[in-house]
Formats: structure tokens, C-alpha cells, sequence
């Protein structure tokens, strides 16, 4: 981990020293070249110290249980304070539209792995679950229905592990219940908003909101633009907006451009240190059940939207409950690496 974000930073400090402010021309504004290296603090380095913590005891189960509730109601806070920024806009420029996607709804899919400090509480975990997909839906941000829809299903096929027989019964009549009213919820949402319903027939027909033109922009300008020097080293942080009107939605591609191949290949050994982290965390269940998931959705964000550079406050605050899940996880699997030298050798 700490070479892929070393290098990176590299990058981002030749952009602050050398390098001007980038214009974002899909929300109509100047980036400060200095956002690069926080966004990577935020995202990448943040879960030491909550590793660390996790490790000396200062946070505990008790005390993550707090935290997890705090952030949980600071989500839906955040959710419905995104979608009144919204609606102001649209009604500041006169727009004709009143629904919304929401992206604040990716804190939801970073919290979920916390569900599991409610596992000797399954309706009360249940419930929690229900409105997280609750607000996926309200959202209608289509990568966190999916993952979303998906992680959920992982999540109560696990709780199944280690179960009685008398515990299993009682548990999949709980489940039949939670999915009959996700169904039916779901049903009444589509029936209530045409554009949840739009969004969706979209996304079976295979249209993408534009991200298949971003791929092919990025992709093109790659092969036709650059030099070899450029192929290998990339064009530098945040070079993706002088060439797109966006960011590219897709960290392997959005790594290529700028970093070249030198970062796909170190975000690449990022991953596969990921996985080997969770294959040593079977030590503690709720710990391999929480890295596992956590690499799914850290995965799909990668692919579907930005995982590593999390541009916007609502990213930024989904990034740091990502990392907080992640270095607390981290911290009761892998008690003995307490100081930041064993953490690099022995952690991703």
C-alpha cells in the first residue's frame, strides 16, 4: 500500500510545486492542485492510525459500536443535505427535474461491514440493513444498488455460518422477511418515481450515463497521444481533466493516464496485497467476513466510479468511513503489528 500511495504522492507534489490548477469543466470550476495529495491521505494512509488504535485497545468494540452509529446517522444526514443542494440547483437554474441520484449513498456501502458488531442482534442488524438498501434505492445511484444489493445478500448468507439448527430455522424466516420487503419496497418505488424506473431500464439496456464515451475518449487520447516516456510514467495527477471533461470513473483507466503503466502495475500489487491480507485475517471470523467484503466494494468503486481519489465531499466522507471499517478490521485480526515498521511489512 505504501508504495503505490508513495509514488502517487510523488506525483501530486510535482503537481502543487510545478504544476497549476486543473479547471473541472463538468462542474464548472477551477481544482486546487493540492486536493490530489489529501485525497490519497484521506482515502489510503488514514486507516494507520485507526489501525493502530484498534491494535492498543484505545477503540474497542463498545467504542466502534458508538462510532458506527454516529456515522450511520451522519449518512442519512448527508443524504438528505445532498439532495437539498439538489433541488436548489435545479431550482436556481430553473430545471425541470425532481428526482435526483444521491452519491452520498456510497457511506452506506462503506458502513455495511459494521453491521456485523451487531451480530448477537439480528433483528436491530436487519433493520439497519433495510434502510441502508432503503436509501441505495432513494439514491438511485446505480453502483451502490448493485454492490450494494449483492454485499447485503454475502452479508446473510454469513450469518448463517456457525449457526444451531434452531438458530438457522428462526434465521432464514427472518431473511424470507427482509427480502419479501425489500422486493416489495423496491416494487413501490419504481411504481412511485419514473426516473428510479428510467435509471434502471437504462442501466438493463446497457447505457452507461456516459462513462462508455469517457473510456473511449481516455482510451484513444492513451494510444494516439502520448508519448512512449508518457505511456510508462503517465501525464501527471489530475492530467485525466485536461483531456476529459470528468474524471474517467474508472481508477485503472484514470491510473493509466496518469501515472501510466508504472501505476496500474503498483495499483495492481495494491489489490493482490489486499487479498492476501484477507486470506491471513481467518483468524478472526467477523475480520475475513469484514476485509472480504470490504474488497468487493473497494473493487466495484474502483471499477464503476473512484476508489483512490475520492473528489467530492460526499466521496471523501464515504472514503473515511471505508478506512475506518478497514483499519479497525485490520486492528482485531492483526493485533501484533502495532507499530507503522510491522504494518508495512506484514499488511498490504
Amino acid at each position: 500500500m505504501f508504495l503505490f500511495v508513495g509514488v502517487l504522492c510523488v506525483y501530486g507534489f510535482v503537481l502543487i510545486f510545478l504544476g497549476e490548477d486543473v479547471f473541472w469543466q463538468a462542474v464548472g470550476h477551477d481544482l486546487r492542485k493540492y486536493l490530489y495529495v489529501l485525497w490519497l491521505i484521506s482515502s489510503m494512509l488514514s486507516v494507520v492510525p485507526v489501525y493502530v488504535f484498534t491494535c492498543r485497545g484505545w477503540l474497542n468494540e463498545k467504542r466502534m459500536l458508538w462510532i458506527f452509529i454516529l456515522l450511520y446517522v451522519l449518512s442519512i444526514y448527508a443524504f438528505y443535505g445532498a439532495l437539498e443542494i439538489q433541488k436548489s440547483y435545479a431550482t436556481l437554474f430553473k430545471l425541470d427535474q425532481d428526482e435526483y441520484t444521491v452519491t452520498s449513498v456510497y457511506s452506506f456501502l462503506s458502513l455495511m461491514p459494521l453491521l456485523l458488531l451487531l451480530k448477537n442482534k439480528k433483528v436491530v442488524q436487519f433493520a439497519l440493513l433495510s434502510v441502508m438498501l432503503a436509501f441505495f434505492i432513494l439514491g438511485a445511484k446505480r453502483g451502490p444498488i448493485i454492490l450494494g444489493g449483492m454485499s447485503a445478500i454475502f452479508l446473510t448468507l454469513c450469518m448463517f455460518v456457525g449457526c444451531s439448527i434452531e438458530e438457522k430455522i428462526r434465521l432464514f424466516f427472518i431473511e424470507v422477511l427482509f427480502f419479501a420487503g425489500i422486493v416489495i419496497f423496491v416494487a413501490h418505488q419504481m411504481s412511485l418515481s419514473p426516473y428510479l424506473s428510467w435509471r434502471l431500464e437504462q442501466t438493463l439496456a446497457g447505457n452507461s450515463s456516459g462513462r462508455d464515451v469517457y473510456v473511449q475518449t481516455i482510451w484513444n487520447y492513451y494510444l494516439n497521444s502520448l508519448s512512449n516516456r508518457q505511456m510508462i510514467l503517465g501525464i501527471g495527477a489530475q492530467g485525466t481533466l485536461a483531456v476529459n471533461e470528468s474524471f474517467a470513473h474508472n481508477d485503472w483507466l484514470g491510473i493509466l493516464l496518469e501515472n501510466g503503466i508504472l501505476g496500474v502495475f503498483l495499483y495492481g500489487l495494491y489489490w493482490i496485497g489486499f487479498v492476501y491480507t484477507w486470506f491471513k485475517s481467518k483468524i478472526d471470523k467477523d475480520s475475513f467476513i469484514a476485509i472480504g467484503l470490504l474488497i468487493f466494494i473497494g473493487f466495484g468503486k474502483a471499477i464503476f466510479s473512484m476508489y483512490y481519489l475520492p473528489a467530492t465531499s460526499e466521496m471523501m466522507f464515504s472514503s473515511g468511513c471505508f478506512v475506518i471499517a478497514l483499519g479497525y478490521y485490520l486492528g482485531k485480526a492483526f493485533p501484533q503489528y502495532d507499530k507503522y515498521s510491522e504494518f508495512n511489512d506484514n499488511i498490504f
